[in-house]
């Protein structure tokens, strides 16, 4: 037995093309996907970027203003993973069309991955870290304060039951003789 089914749908998909969009439509229409893929405008400008500096150095501004805004829109709505995704996948991009151009890729790289942006929970992890060791450490000290003058009171007691009193002004200012007296009572 068999079963033939025909779907007498169309279906088609929009196509778009980079050239149509500018870095400031870009961020206008909310279309940050499409950031990796605006550096395809300059493929065939690849070799220009070496012979022509000032060439080169627009193209390093535009990606500078890239990041920038791309920092701007996604750090104010709590999307720092997505800044950090975008501009890694920039990068790879620009990597993979100015393969032979090592310049180019060096100044893409250095714009857009030379800032990491710190995670929202990772900047609060450690705030929580620097907190808790201030606490564990305040807490700390405080507990050897008390053992230290509880050993010390009872190496005073321990010396008065002896009838050693002349030794009392001595172990409270030479660290020295308290550590010798602290080992022949066992304290």
């Amino acid at each position: 037995m068999e079963i033939h089914i025909y779907i007498p749908y169309l279906y088609s998909i929009p196509a778009i093309k980079m050239a149509d969009y500018t870095k400031d439509s870009i961020f206008e229409k909310n279309l940050l996907m499409l950031l990796p893929f605006y550096i395809m405008r300059y493929e065939k400008k690849g070799h220009n970027f070496n012979d022509n500096p000032e060439l080169f150095q627009m193209l390093l501004n535009e990606y500078e203003e890239i990041r920038v805004n791309l920092e701007k829109e996604l750090t104010e709505t709590g999307k720092s993973e997505l800044y950090t995704d975008l501009t890694k996948l920039i990068v790879k991009i620009a990597d993979y069309i100015f393969r032979k151009e090592e310049d180019v890729r060096k100044g893409i790289g250095d714009i857009m991955g030379g800032k990491v942006l710190e995670l929202e929970s990772e900047r609060l992890k450690a705030e929580g870290r620097t907190e808790g060791e201030a606490i564990g450490q305040a807490r700390g000290e405080a507990i050897g304060q008390i053992q230290g003058e509880t050993r010390l009171g009872s190496l005073i007691t321990r010396l008065l039951q002896d009838q050693r009193t002349e030794e009392i002004p001595i172990v409270s200012t030479d660290a020295k003789r308290r550590e010798q007296l602290y080992k022949e009572y066992n304290l």
